[in-house]
């Protein structure tokens, strides 16, 4: 009786197909073999392979598809981040770049972003332009910028541009959903200079990069959560989270020009006899009568949400 001869499981086929097919430069081939074996078993081995197969087509925008939901496992060892962080370059996403190396230094990317920025700076006069434009739009609307729209500004604009711009729109501001973005932006790609923003009454402030955190980190939004939390969270835990929530979006706008901290306990307060005097405790509403800085801010701060609706 013959033996009987074993074959490959379906991934391991596809596995040698795909492999095969990709050292023959047949990448359209083997990005459907990949596919297919990414659908079978979803891993990081595999969806290096369908992220390399997409970017030799490519088209890099399906590419980062897969990577970024694999940011996490590319960025453990300097082989892979490699890979991903040229993946952006690709992309053109030159801030994004940065904002990594901050968190994972490589001394091979950093050069190679130095050297794209330096072209992109040299080509794309017309770039910063419309970019220039577009934020001048922002500016007059004086609305939230969506995610997406935001993605696509930062594209294709060096660090040194982007300073540039930030520098020269800060200091005039007139959309507060802007600034505290364009700040966090700087923040988090590592500039450390000082500059000039408008606050929102009005006034210029300098803000030292190197001394700012970013606001969830900031020592004036954690002890305000937590005095609302030892207020509310007990008696009404509904209550303190609906506060926190107002709180935090308020805080959001005024970034990176918050209330010194000690302040804080005040702005507490002044949450807690604005809940109380809603239903009605007119106590509570006296008592208000001593913030009224704070309640001026928080005023302005409503209509700018208002204004949303």
């Amino acid at each position: 009786m013959s033996e009987l001869i074993p074959f490959p499981e379906k991934e391991e086929q596809l596995l040698a197909s795909g492999t095969r097919k990709l050292l023959a430069h047949d990448y359209l081939a083997a990005k459907k073999d990949f596919e297919k074996l990414y659908e079978q078993t979803s891993t990081f081995d595999h969806v290096q392979l369908l992220v390399e197969s997409y970017r030799l087509l490519g088209d890099i925008e399906r590419a980062l598809y897969y990577a970024e939901e694999y940011q996490a496992e590319y960025l453990e060892q300097e082989q892979t981040l490699e890979k991903y962080l040229h993946l952006l370059l690709l992309d053109e996403q030159y801030l994004t770049v940065h904002r990594l190396l901050q968190q994972y230094p490589n001394e091979k990317v950093q050069r190679d972003l130095l050297l794209l920025e330096s072209t992109q700076d040299l080509i794309g006069e017309q770039t910063y332009l419309v970019k220039e434009s577009q934020l001048q739009l922002w500016d007059q609307q004086r609305l939230p910028i969506l995610g997406n729209q935001w993605h696509q500004w930062l594209k294709r604009l060096s660090l040194t541009r982007f300073v540039s711009l930030a520098r020269a729109y800060l200091v005039r501001s007139q959309n507060p959903f802007l600034s505290p973005k364009l700040v966090e932006m700087l923040l988090s790609c590592g500039v450390k200079e000082t500059i000039f923003v408008k606050t929102i009454a009005n006034q210029e402030v300098d803000i030292d990069l190197s001394k700012l955190q970013p606001l969830a980190q900031t020592p004036q939004l954690q002890l305000l959560l937590k005095l609302i939390a030892e207020k509310w969270e007990n008696d009404d835990p509904q209550m303190a989270e609906a506060i926190a929530l107002e709180a935090q979006a308020q805080l959001a706008l005024l970034y990176p020009v918050l209330p010194e901290i000690t302040a804080i306990p005040d702005w507490a307060q002044s949450y807690h006899l604005e809940y109380r005097a809603m239903f009605g405790d007119e106590q509570a509403t006296i008592q208000l009568e001593k913030y009224p800085e704070i309640q001026e801010i928080k005023q302005i701060l409503r209509e700018i949400y208002q204004e949303l609706f």
